[in-house]
C-alpha cells in the first residue's frame, strides 16, 4: 500500500506540476503581450492616428464625417453577445484603404471599425466623455448606457419627457461604497471557506477512511452544501454592488435600468412599487431602496445612509404620484418624506475616484489568493484520500484540474483588470 501511494502521488504530482506550469506560461505570455502592446489609436484636436497591425493611416477631422459608437455581435462561449465598438465614417470621396478585418458599414456607408470598448484598458464612460470633447457634433453614441453619460443636464431633463438619474453614490463616494461592499463580501468568503468548505472536506476524508462509497456520498452532499452556502451568503452584497454603478432613466411611466449590457424596464404605474427602509433587505447596508418589489434603485448610500439629491427623489415621486394604484402613490409619499431630509445638490466631489478604483482593483486581485487556498485545499484532500481509497482520491485530484484552469483564467482576468486600472490612473495623472 505504501508503494502504491508513492507511485500514485508521483503521477498526480507530475500532472499537477505540468498543468500549473502550462498555466504559468500562459499567464506570463498574456502579461508580456499586455505590457508590450502599443497604443493603436491616438486622437487629438488635429485628427486621428491609426496604427492597427499593418494598417497605418493619419486622418484629419475634415476627412471624417462621423464617429459612431454602436453595439456589434461577437462570438462568445457557445452564444453571441453584443459589445460597443468604435467606428470612423469618412467624408464622401475619402478613401480609408481599410483592410478586410477592419472593414465595416454604418448606415449603408463604408467605415472602419477601430476597436471594441470592452477592451480592459478603456473605461468606457470616461472615454466617451473625452471623445465627445474632441469630436463634437460628429460623435454619435447609439449605446443607451453610454449615451446617458453623454447627455447634458438639460438633455437629461428632456429625455422622453423624463429624467436620467446618475449612478449613486457619485464619484469617489461611489467607489468607496463599492470598496466597503467588497470588503464585506470578502469576509463572507473567508467565513464560507472556514465553516463550509473545510468541514465538508474533513468529513469527506474521514468518511472515505471508513468506506469509499460513504466518502463519495459525503462528498456529493458536501458539494451541494458548499454551493448552497456560497449562493446564500457570499453573494449577499453582489446586487448592491451592481446598483451602486447602475444608471437609471425615467422614460414616461417606465423606469429604465441599465446594468452592463442589460437593460431592464419597470412599470412605475403597475402597482408594485415599494420603498424599503434600511435593514428590510439583507446586503444593502444603510440604504433606502425603491423596489418593484425587488430592489431596483438605491435611494441612499449603503455605507453612510446619505440620501440621493432631493431633485432625483422628487422626479421619482412625481411619476409614482400619478399612478392609478394606491401602492405606487404610497411609495411616492414615502419618497417625498425622504426628499425633505435630503440635501440640495450633490456636495460630493469626484476627485480621488481613480485612486479609489485602483484600490478596488487591487483588493479584487487579492481574491486570487483566497481562491488559490480553496483549490489547494481540495487538492490536499484528494491527496489524503489516495492512500485509503481506490478511486475517490484520484477523482478528486482530477476534478482539481478544471478547477485550477478556471482559477487561472480568473487570476488572469483580475490581474489584467488591475493593470488596466493602474494604467488609467497613470494616464489621468499625466
Amino acid at each position: 500500500m505504501s508503494l502504491q501511494f508513492t507511485v500514485g502521488a508521483s503521477v498526480s504530482g507530475r500532472l499537477c506540476i505540468g498543468v500549473i506550469s502550462l498555466i504559468v506560461l500562459l499567464m506570463v505570455a498574456s502579461f508580456l503581450r499586455y505590457a508590450l502592446q502599443r497604443f493603436q489609436v491616438d486622437v487629438d484636436r488635429d485628427g486621428w492616428t491609426v496604427r492597427i497591425g499593418r494598417y497605418r493611416r493619419d486622418l484629419r477631422w475634415a476627412e471624417i464625417s462621423a464617429v459612431v459608437i454602436e453595439n456589434r455581435e461577437i462570438e462568445g462561449r457557445g452564444h453571441r453577445r453584443t459589445v460597443p465598438a468604435l467606428y470612423l465614417v469618412p467624408e464622401p470621396g475619402v478613401s480609408l484603404d481599410t483592410p478586410c478585418d477592419l472593414q465595416a458599414t454604418v448606415d449603408g456607408r463604408p467605415a472602419v471599425r477601430l476597436f471594441d470598448l470592452a477592451d480592459l484598458k478603456i473605461e468606457e464612460k470616461q472615454f466617451v466623455r473625452d471623445l465627445a470633447s474632441l469630436a463634437g457634433d460628429r460623435l454619435e453614441v447609439r449605446v443607451h448606457r453610454l449615451n446617458l453619460m453623454l447627455l447634458s443636464e438639460d438633455a437629461r431633463q428632456r429625455l422622453n419627457g423624463g429624467r436620467a438619474l446618475p449612478a449613486f453614490p457619485p464619484g469617489a463616494e461611489g467607489v468607496r461604497t463599492q470598496r466597503w461592499l467588497n470588503r464585506g463580501r470578502f469576509l463572507l468568503l473567508v467565513g464560507w471557506y472556514l465553516f463550509a468548505v473545510v468541514p465538508a472536506l474533513l468529513l469527506t476524508v474521514f468518511a472515505a477512511g471508513l468506506h469509499e462509497l460513504l466518502g463519495a456520498a459525503v462528498a456529493v452532499m458536501g458539494l451541494l452544501a458548499v454551493v448552497a452556502a456560497y449562493a446564500q451568503f457570499v453573494t449577499l452584497f453582489s446586487h448592491a454592488t451592481d446598483l451602486v454603478d447602475t444608471e437609471v432613466a425615467i422614460a414616461g411611466t417606465e423606469l429604465v435600468q441599465v446594468i452592463g449590457d442589460r437593460t431592464h424596464r419597470y412599470d412605475m404605474h403597475g402597482g408594485k412599487a415599494v420603498v424599503l427602509p434600511p435593514g428590510a433587505r439583507r446586503g444593502y447596508g444603510k440604504a433606502w431602496l425603491l423596489g418593484f418589489p425587488h430592489a431596483v434603485v438605491l435611494l441612499g448610500d449603503p455605507r453612510t445612509g446619505r440620501l440621493r439629491d432631493h431633485a432625483d427623489l422628487r422626479a421619482l415621486s412625481a411619476v409614482l404620484r400619478e399612478s392609478p394604484h394606491e401602492a405606487d402613490r404610497a411609495a411616492a409619499r414615502e419618497i417625498d418624506s425622504l426628499a425633505l431630509q435630503s440635501q440640495v445638490g450633490d456636495p460630493t466631489e469626484p476627485a480621488g475616484a481613480e485612486n479609489a478604483r485602483l484600490w478596488i482593483s487591487l483588493t479584487k486581485a487579492g481574491r486570487i489568493l483566497a481562491w488559490a487556498v480553496v483549490v489547494g485545499s481540495v487538492l490536499l484532500a484528494g491527496g489524503w484520500m489516495l492512500e485509503s481509497t481506490h478511486y475517490l482520491g484520484g477523482a478528486v485530484i482530477l476534478i482539481c484540474v478544471p478547477l485550477a484552469t478556471v482559477w487561472a483564467a480568473y487570476a488572469l482576468y483580475r490581474i489584467l483588470a488591475l493593470l488596466g486600472a493602474a494604467w488609467h490612473a497613470v494616464r489621468k495623472h499625466h
